[in-house]
């Protein structure tokens, strides 16, 4: 499923996530009173962390998403005239400085 890229994204958004969960922990530990306070931040450190990971597992599939290849070398017709073609025609003179 990875096909040969390295999981280092990967590894450092589940490392975050759990040494984000660990201070939390801690912080609920040293001060009970704050559970209910604490809890949504749980859910909201792995839904990002699951988040994260199914976007790294979905960029490296086999699957191509694009369809056909967008990269082509030209195209615009060849009578197509863009408008920054034109507009280095309509510079305007500089204007003078003060002072000079």
């Amino acid at each position: 499923m990875i096909y040969g890229r390295r999981p280092r994204q990967l590894i450092v958004v589940w490392g975050v996530s759990i040494v984000s969960i660990a201070l939390i922990y801690w912080l609920e530990y040293s001060a009970p009173a704050l559970h209910e306070l604490l809890v949504p931040f749980y859910w909201i450190i792995l839904a990002l962390a699951f988040y994260l990971t199914w976007r790294w597992l979905r960029a490296r599939s086999r699957k191509d998403r694009r369809g056909a290849d967008r990269r082509r070398s030209d195209r615009r017709d060849e009578t197509d005239v863009t408008s920054s073609s034109e507009s280095t025609e309509r510079i305007p003179p500089e204007l003078p400085r003060r002072g000079s």
